[in-house]
């Protein structure tokens, strides 16, 4: 079972984001913006951030950045609806920043799982071959 911090401001695209995971069996944990996600992953073990990027306060890619700099092993996707000129070039420097993947809204649920699944599935990897 994994954790994993869906950071949204937006409460329907937390509810929707949290959903998607109901019977994943995954210890689901939200914030509303950067600095109360980073007051989660102190006091969780986060596997994977799922975190929208435009979001008063702390955005999304402050947060990233955080997360990176701190060296932290945390699965990164980033989200965002943006305004449409700006979705595209936020998402790509969402990557820039540290994310490990990227998703536009509107989204659908199963869609975010199997991104969050892929990114479960290479972090498992990644710790078999450090340890090998």
């Amino acid at each position: 079972m994994a954790a994993i911090l869906i950071c949204d401001d937006d409460e329907l695209y937390r509810e929707i984001a949290g959903a998607a995971f109901t019977e994943s069996g995954h210890n689901i944990l939200f914030a509303t913006n950067g600095d109360e996600a980073l007051r989660v992953i102190a006091a969780n073990a986060v596997d994977v951030l799922v975190t929208d990027l435009v979001m008063p306060g702390k955005d999304g890619l402050e947060l990233i950045k955080d997360v990176r700099r701190a060296e932290n092993p945390i699965a990164v996707l980033a989200m965002t609806a943006g305004l449409a000129s700006l979705k595209d070039p936020l998402l790509i420097a969402a990557s820039a920043f540290g994310a490990d993947d990227v998703i536009q809204k509107p989204f659908r649920p199963m869609a975010l799982r199997q991104k969050v699944d892929a990114l479960l599935a290479a972090a498992v990897l990644k710790r078999g071959e450090s340890a090998a």
